[in-house]
């Protein structure tokens, strides 16, 4: 595994068991949202894990996979692992937004959970997002319009990789530039602080974001679920 991939797996696998998650056996499961197995180095499931994975969890794995190895599962989904070195890198400083606030008080985690489940579809556990909070190594942001979060991401450190996670914007303030704005705010972030790489998991709708901003594809991380 090269580098790049390497610091980028090590900070999804950081930001994951930040969350609320237990370990047995060198598997890692979280216990509510975002509900995913893996192992540190996201190597394929074991035929023990395949028959502990419950209905309501994916198991995620950057092995390449064909037909005999998904015996007992299917694909659910699959995000691009993507990095941005920032050494010599001067159109990655990004620009601090003024809309864009780091949350900081447990009473507005629920309201910021609802607008991320908003802007990606699913129920966000805002329990987890309230613990987060207490993790000097986590961030967590909201783009603010007329009083309502309008936008969403967390930002994650480990070594000198800060990665970012749950960027997304609410559907009623889509096309308003406010994820180009929290990518910009993140990286301008990234700079100051010193961090040497960003690093995130892209779906293809925010592909051609990063890629105009200079992330580069490293690879894919699959998410299996149980065949029905």
């Amino acid at each position: 595994m090269d580098l790049a991939l390497k610091s980028n797996l090590n900070n999804l696998n950081e930001y994951w068991q930040a969350l609320d998650v237990s370990e047995q056996d060198g598997l890692f499961a979280h216990t509510s949202w975002p509900n995913k197995q893996w192992h540190a180095d996201f190597s394929l499931p074991s035929y023990k894990a395949s028959v502990s994975l419950p209905k309501d969890k994916t198991f995620s794995t950057i092995t390449d996979i064909n037909d005999q190895e998904l015996s007992g599962f299917s694909v659910k989904s699959q995000l691009v692992i993507m990095n941005l070195s920032l050494a010599n890198n001067q159109t990655a400083l990004g620009q601090i937004h003024p809309q864009i606030v780091k949350l900081s008080s447990k009473e507005n985690a629920a309201t910021w959970a609802t607008a991320c489940g908003l802007a990606f579809g699913y129920v966000i556990d805002a329990d987890v997002i309230q613990a987060l909070l207490n993790n000097p190594e986590a961030s967590v942001w909201a783009y603010m319009v007329d009083g309502e979060i309008a936008g969403t991401a967390i930002s994650y450190s480990s070594d000198n990789t800060l990665g970012i996670h749950q960027l997304g914007t609410v559907p009623s303030f889509r096309k308003m530039g406010i994820a180009d704005a929290l990518m910009k705010h993140l990286l301008a972030q990234a700079s100051s602080e010193g961090f040497n790489t960003v690093s995130l998991q892209a779906s293809k709708a925010g592909l051609h974001l990063y890629e105009k901003m200079g992330f580069k594809a490293l690879g894919n991380i699959t998410s299996l679920v149980i065949t029905k």
